[in-house]
Formats: structure tokens, sequence, C-alpha cells
């Protein structure tokens, strides 16, 4: 018996990672190591690139940024995937290719790495011949063949993973992950990835009869068209699960736009301080999410965290009875989506414990 949640399929660290370089936001706030949150990152000393919230964690990164550090400044494009590639390289040195955890003993050697459809792409092959142009300049990984470096970029070209951050699951950073690549992809996913800090963890969200987990490799709230579209072009496949094969494409396309322009309106009047405006809207994004992503999915919670948020901004004209039953509600859901242990529960938890602590306060004053 599956019960959503606390059935965890993995729960490792990642083979490789980086932080995105796409916004200096990112970078001046993220550790590039842990992940996590600092407002004391200290930059590296000779690059000036590459931020740490301590010794610790730029000691353990050492390994891998000894070999960029003076380098970096030479990337003219293709940053990111240099960064992320240039770490595979180095762990698969380090491990002869083979990757072990709990759950799978996988060698990399055996992920998928479409190399035919990778050398047919233009763009893509263009990158590699690229990076690998920047890996001779610098010197680097001269004993090893050509041709086990491109099956190497094209691994990491199939089996890259966005992390997302622990407030509003926002992409700050890749992962290359070989446990994550073992579940094909699903537009109506049975799991989905969840990052603490560097920590991967994939949870059930829906029960599958035949026990299929599967995640989401793209944005489940994009048409079906872009959709298959992303699949193809990222991954050489279109997708045929239970949502596609359906593709009731008016009634999908309606409710998408629906629920951009309510992810809209509702920014606009929040930023507005027009919280009743933004609460409705809120109570419509809800009901347009449950029409289309898993009950359980991250996205999902996310949305109620900010309706609660809402509804204590409002909780003078909102009865104590509902306020009580969203929060129950909330709580329930975003542990289940992300755990008991992730900050978007802990903070959930403490919200309703100041509510109920304040509620106390309010009881004994009128008694």
């Amino acid at each position: 018996m599956v019960i959503y949640g606390t059935d965890l399929l993995s729960s490792i660290l990642p083979y490789v990672h980086i932080l995105s370089s796409s916004s200096s936001t990112i970078t001046t706030t993220y550790c590039s190591q842990c992940l996590n949150l600092s407002n004391d990152l200290k930059r590296c000393s000779k690059c000036h690139h590459i931020s740490y919230c301590s010794i610790s964690c730029q000691r353990k990164d050492w390994i891998y940024h000894k070999y960029e550090c003076l380098h970096l400044h030479q990337i003219s494009s293709e940053y990111d995937l240099t960064r992320l590639f240039l770490r595979l390289i180095i762990r698969y040195k380090k491990d002869y290719g083979i990757e072990e955890n709990s759950h799978t003993k996988r060698c990399l050697n055996d992920l998928k790495t479409h190399d035919n459809d990778i050398y047919n792409d233009k763009q893509r092959y263009k990158t590699f011949q690229l990076i690998n142009q920047y890996l001779k300049l610098w010197n680097l990984f001269n004993d090893i063949d050509e041709k086990i470096l491109f099956e190497l970029y094209c691994r990491l070209i199939i089996n890259t993973l966005t992390i997302h951050d622990t407030i509003d699951l926002k992409s700050i950073g890749y992962v290359d992950d070989d446990d994550e690549s073992i579940y094909d992809h699903s537009c109506r996913p049975t799991c989905h990835t969840i990052f603490n800090g560097i920590y991967l963890t994939i949870r059930i969200i829906s029960n599958d009869s035949n026990n299929e987990w599967t995640i989401n490799y793209i944005d489940l709230l994009d048409t079906y068209e872009n959709r298959q579209n992303l699949l193809y072009n990222n991954y050489y496949f279109h997708c045929q699960c239970k949502r596609c094969l359906e593709n009731n494409n008016r009634n999908e396309l309606i409710l998408l736009e629906k629920i951009h322009y309510e992810e809209q309106q509702m920014d606009k009047f929040i930023n507005k301080n027009d919280y009743l405006n933004a609460y409705q809207s809120s109570k419509n994004l809800l009901n347009y999410y449950d029409n289309i992503l898993p009950y359980y999915h991250a996205y999902v919670s996310l949305q109620h965290i900010k309706h609660l948020k809402l509804e204590l901004l409002l909780s003078e004209t909102i009865s104590d009875i509902i306020l009580q039953s969203t929060m129950k509600n909330t709580h329930e859901r975003v542990q289940i989506s992300m755990g008991e242990n992730h900050p978007l529960t802990q903070g959930i938890r403490k919200l309703c414990e100041q509510y109920k602590l304040e509620m106390s306060i309010k009881q004994r004053q009128i008694n």
C-alpha cells in the first residue's frame, strides 16, 4: 500500500551539481556548494566567480573548483553547461563511472546517451565542440578519448535536472543524476522531484495500480503542442501518457489560459496590496490546478501556501473555522508533497502554531 509522500523512491546527493549563473540574485544569495541561502557569502579570492557560505563548503567543492577556477573568465558562452560537464568528467574519472546508492547500483555507462540524435543535432554537437575546445585550451583531460567525452556529454544533456529552491520552487541550478534518470516522463506524473538544499528526493504523489512511477521532465502547465515539441527537441521522444493521448486540446487550452491569467492577476493585486481580489484569484487558481495537476504536486502545494497567507491577511473578514480548515489542508498537502523536514513544511507548521497562540491570547482577553 502506498502512503502518499511518505514512501520515498529516492533520497540522495546528486552525482554532480552547479548553481545557475543566470541571475546575480542567485549567485549572491545561495552557496555554490550546499545551495543554502546565506547572508554572508564569501567569493573565491582567485576567480571571484564562485561564492560559499563557509570554509567547509569551499573545501568540499575544491575537488571540482580547482580545475575551473583560473579559467571561468574565459568561458564566453555555455557557461553553466561547461561547468557541469567539467564536474561530470571529474566524477567519472574519480569513480570510473560507478555510482552507488541505497536504491540502485547503476553504472554511468548505462545511462541513455542518444548519441546519434545529439550528433545529428547541429546545435548540440556544435556546443560539444565548443566545450571540448575549452578543455583543450585549458589542457584538461587529455588522457580521455574524445569519443568518451562525447558520450559523457550526451549523458549529461539527456539526464540533467533543474534544481528548485526551498522558498518558491524557482530554478537555481542544475544536477546530473543517475537515480532520477530511471524514471520515465509523464504529463500526469505519479512522483515528483523535490530539493532541500543539495539533497534530491523523489516523492510519490499519486497512486498507480501498475507501480509505474513517473516524473515530469517539463512544465506541466504548458500546452500539448509545446510539451511535445520540448520533449522531442530535448529528449528525442513524444509523450504518450494518458493526458497526451486524451489530448482534449481545446478544453486544456482554455484551462491553461485561465491559469496564466489568474496567476498574473494575483501577482498584480498583491503588488497593489489588494489582497481581497488576490484572494479571489487564488481561489480560482486552486480550482483550475486541481483539474490539470496531481493533487499533491508541489506547484499545487505552493499555491495553497500563498492562499493561506492571503487568508491570514484578510483574517478580520474570514471566519476562524475557514482559516483553521485552510491551515489543516495546507499543512497536510505541503507535508506530503515536500516532506516533513522541508523548509516550506516547517514554515507552515510555525505559521499554524503562531495563529493558534494568537487565537488563544484573544480568547483569554475576551474571557
